[in-house]
């Protein structure tokens, strides 16, 4: 298992972008007793990491669904939250 460790969310979304785009399960892997989130995708063998703090200090939710939008396929666009609060 690959374990990739990023520091921003524009790292995150360039590690997880293109698994997403190649349609690979994907699965949670946290890891709540060091404070980090993280996917990861059958099939790849890979894992990608981002501390909360660095995942907040970065951008957070909003700039983290504006850059994986590009990286969803079709169909299986997730729910994002805008800045200012609901559509």
């Amino acid at each position: 298992m690959k374990r990739i460790r990023v520091h921003s969310v524009e790292q995150y979304v360039q590690e997880i972008g293109p698994l997403m785009q190649k349609g690979l399960e994907m699965y949670r892997a946290d890891v709540p007793e060091e404070g980090l989130l993280g996917v990861g995708f059958t099939g790849a063998e890979t894992e990608v990491l981002i501390s909360i703090e660095e995942f907040k200090a970065t951008g957070d939710l909003i700039k983290y669904g504006a850059l994986i939008d590009p990286y969803e396929p079709a169909g299986k666009k997730t729910q994002k939250v805008k800045a200012g609060g609901k559509d």
